[in-house]
């Protein structure tokens, strides 16, 4: 792990100012471990600021606030899924694709790649204008 990481952990409070000795940082086997705790924590999704919530002293056990946090990154990671799931099927088309353009490709077919929902509301809603002044 490069210093100004280190470093930059310190300014955003997740790690203490370290102990100096003859201008050399110097750091315990807490920081360590702390350092393996911010990485894990990131490497599932965590933001600095919920590590930051996390690690930090609330008057509440640690596995609470673990919990906690748990639960709400949940449902992201539930959306994460769906949407890798949905572009690989995307992407299973998009292997088999022998279209002479793109203009006739089925990958672009509503029924395929669904327009997301407020794209299609306003597409819809576009639509609809046009139709009523073109009546």
């Amino acid at each position: 792990m490069s210093a100004s990481r280190i470093r930059y952990y310190e300014a955003r409070g997740l790690l203490p100012e370290p102990e100096r000795e003859a201008g050399k940082r110097r750091y315990t086997e807490g920081v360590f471990r702390r350092l393996a705790i911010i990485d894990a924590a990131q490497r599932v999704g965590f933001t600095l600021e919920e590590i930051r919530d996390l690690l930090g002293s609330r008057g509440q056990p640690a596995h609470e606030r673990l919990r906690q946090l748990a639960v709400l990154k949940l449902p992201e990671l539930d959306d994460l899924i769906a949407r890798a799931t949905s572009v690989r099927r995307v992407l299973k088309i998009c292997s088999k694709c022998h279209c002479e353009s793109i203009d006739v490709c089925r990958m672009f077919d509503e029924r395929v790649l669904p327009l997301r929902q407020s794209t299609a509301a306003t597409a819809t809603r576009h639509a609809r204008r046009q139709m009523i002044a073109g009546a």
